[in-house]
């Protein structure tokens, strides 16, 4: 065992020396007292093993792989993507500290505030990309995390998790004699700590006892607003319907915003494809547009919810570019049942209203519905009736009295406009559509940007001829498009271009493709070079240079009148020494590689 003083422990754990002797206070870290200077002829001296482990890789110059932030809590991810954002936006912002530090408290709620330690703590902490880095692991939030040998945890686990109950104390004895180094008790204690009720439950009580305390899993709403946070999820509709076309069968997708604190749902989207990013990012849309952005999304961890769109380390995001929060639910998390609930009651009280009601699976397939799909089709309801059937029918659950927790039996509308203290609105519902568009990375060719096969120009794509950039439609109207250089900067809005047909080419036509040709033209103007001198001009002008040289040889001149043009020349590179002094090799003169170059063109 390795052991430190408080000094250098407190360098590893980047914090004071009252700081760490607070923790040995507290039986955090493992120590001794050996004979040394100190209180009492006496020296504190701390085990590297019991530290962090990223504290022993540090000592150890052990690199490590990129921490998983999902082991932290939802509450301390938020947390460090919001200082990483930060950071980010400093640092393409190219403010002063101080500048930057005064916009920003100036644009976000007092609570929000920074200040110029802050940020410099957050952007050193930033320097390699990881939001891990940023994790606040103060006191209770770091509670857990040991350093227990995984064979040792492994045996005192297997001991503990049985329905004799044993004590963490007498496992801990047990395993003790097979693994002498292990830290103390208090570490498996604290590890304990973060076993879930729920696996204690079954497998220290049995399976019926984890089973009896489900029901009671609930959680308060009433220190929340309406619009702090909104679920979202999607459900596979329990019924057939035609397709838009009519020609065949279809269980459609619905696709809902859901606000957490009065059950309402806020945006609903149903269509026959399965969900991706693009139809949750059309319902986030139409959500805000109709009730303002929400102060956090808390998601299930589907692909589709898992995109560029939604996330901290995209610039472009939804969360980024509206500062809104996101969370990831684990599986089987509880709160995450609330949108699963309202799609329970979603299947009770309106699809089974249909004679085409079909069943979460074959199995429960009603026997009416083991027909074939063209008997089906015949008694199947158009995909626009059950479109504004769906509509009216969540219109009618907003109004419908709950008799939920924390509801108070009022309706959803009711709970939500009675608790939606602040609304945060977007009144150019055009850039809206921008933020909850497709973006992709393009080169600009000569004729713009091609998306899906059609063309976009803007006369000031010429300037990025060649170049990457990030254009941003909606998938709804792709006439126009907006785009951005690699560093998020705007550039123009581009139009798609008309084809011109073979025959028919109209006045318009030929004006359009002239004003295009012009624009190019103008930058040949803006970047001609400074001096206009052809080849041959160049040869003669620098053999006029030669020959000045030689002649100054020949009458060895001590100074010699420089002709206008030869000072002009990049020959004359030291014009504070007399040209007697200066020996040029033919071979090397400017005039001889330009002759070599102008015979191989002729």
């Amino acid at each position: 065992m390795t052991w430190l003083t408080v000094n250098k422990t407190a360098k590893l754990l980047n914090v004071t020396e009252s700081a760490v002797k607070k923790a040995l206070g507290a039986g955090k870290y493992d120590y001794r007292r050996v004979n040394g200077v100190g209180r009492g002829g006496k020296q504190l001296q701390i085990a590297l093993e019991s530290l962090p482990q990223a504290a022993q890789d540090h000592y150890n110059h052990v690199e490590r792989e990129p921490e998983d932030i999902l082991h932290y809590t939802g509450k301390q991810r938020e947390e460090a993507n919001n200082k990483a954002w930060i950071v980010v936006q400093y640092l393409q912002s190219g403010l002063p500290p101080d500048d930057f530090v005064q916009r920003f408290n100036a644009e976000n709620p007092p609570e929000d505030a920074i200040t110029d330690s802050k940020l410099f703590r957050w952007q050193q902490k930033y320097k390699n990309r990881e939001v891990a880095a940023l994790i606040d692991r103060r006191g209770g939030y770091n509670r857990g995390r040991t350093n227990i040998p995984d064979d040792a945890w492994n045996c005192f686990y297997a001991l503990y998790m049985t329905q004799q109950e044993r004590s963490i104390q007498l496992c801990y004895d047990l395993i003790k004699p097979q693994f002498p180094g292990i830290p103390s008790v208090s570490a498996f204690k604290r590890k304990a700590r973060q076993i879930p009720e729920y696996a204690l439950l079954y497998y220290r009580k049995g399976p019926k006892a984890a089973k009896d305390k489900l029901p009671s899993m609930e959680r308060s709403k009433l220190d929340i607003e309406s619009n702090s946070i909104w679920f979202s999820d999607h459900h596979k509709v329990d019924v057939f319907t035609k397709s838009a076309d009519g020609q065949r069968i279809v269980r459609p997708w619905l696709t809902v915003f859901f606000d957490a604190r009065s059950n309402r749902v806020v945006s609903h989207v149903l269509r026959e494809a399965a969900p991706n990013s693009t139809v949750v990012k059309k319902c986030f849309r139409i959500g805000v547009e109709e009730n303002g952005v929400p102060g956090a999304v808390y998601f299930d961890n589907g692909a589709d919810y898992r995109s560029k769109y939604f996330s901290r380390d995209y610039p472009m995001s939804l969360v980024n570019q509206l500062h809104i929060g996101n969370i990831y639910a684990n599986p089987y998390h509880g709160q995450a049942e609330t949108v699963e609930r309202f799609f329970g009651t979603f299947t009770d009280r309106f699809s089974r209203r249909f004679t085409t009601y079909t069943g979460a699976d074959a199995k429960n397939r009603p026997e009416c519905m083991r027909i074939s799909n063209k008997e089906i089709l015949a008694v199947a309801p158009s995909m626009e009736d059950f479109i504004k059937a769906v509509e009216a029918y969540i219109e009618e659950y907003n109004n419908t009295l709950s008799n939920g927790i924390d509801m108070g039996g009022k309706c959803p509308d009711q709970v939500y406009f009675e608790n939606l203290k602040t609304k945060r609105v977007i009144s150019d519902h055009d850039a809206l559509r921008l933020l909850c568009g497709t973006s992709e990375e393009r080169t600009v060719q000569k004729n713009g940007v091609s998306i899906k096969n059609n063309h976009y120009f803007h006369e000031k794509l010429l300037m990025h001829m060649g170049k990457r950039v990030v254009v941003v439609y909606d998938p709804e109207n792709i006439d126009k498009i907006s785009v951005f250089d690699t560093e998020n900067r705007a550039i123009c809005v581009a139009e798609a271009r008309i084809r011109t047909p073979l025959r028919h080419t109209t006045e318009e036509d030929y004006n359009r493709a002239a004003k295009e040709r012009k624009a190019a033209k103008n930058i040949y103007k803006q970047y001609k070079p400074v001096r206009d001198m052809d080849l041959h001009s160049i040869i003669s002008r620098n053999h006029l240079l030669e020959t000045q040289f030689k002649e100054s040889r020949d009458t060895n001149l001590a100074e010699h009148a420089i002709p206008d043009v030869i000072q002009n020349s990049a020959i004359l590179k030291n014009t504070d020494q007399p040209i007697s002094s200066r020996r040029i090799r033919e071979e090397d003169s400017v005039s001889a590689t330009l002759m070599k170059v102008y015979q191989k063109q002729a």
